[in-house]
């Protein structure tokens, strides 16, 4: 596989696929996040929808919780999901034409 990318945000770990892929003479780029940036990803902004369903409910225990995160996750429409999805690419085309976000 050659001319793709892995798109990760800053943790120090990270840094170290960036070595290994430049070690091994991949023809592989490494774009970076700009730091605290969840709009970039849509999982971050996934889980946001999903945790402030779960802080509404009240649950006794951990099993309780699980179904409550289950049923949150349920509720999110395909069609939210897709927007979540448009919204990040757009912002990541911002940001790599060095548009502020």
């Amino acid at each position: 596989m050659r001319g793709f990318y892995f798109i990760i945000d800053n943790t120090p770990i990270h840094k170290q696929i960036e070595d290994m892929l430049n070690e091994r003479n991949r023809d592989y780029k490494c774009i970076f996040f700009p730091p605290y940036s969840p709009e970039l990803n849509p999982i971050e902004q996934f889980w946001a929808l999903v945790k402030r369903k779960v802080q509404r409910e009240k649950f006794e225990d951990t099993e309780t919780l699980q179904d409550i995160i289950i049923n949150a996750a349920k509720e999110v429409s395909i069609r939210h999901l897709r927007n979540i999805i448009q919204h990040s690419k757009n912002q990541f085309d911002n940001c790599l034409n060095y548009i502020p976000i």
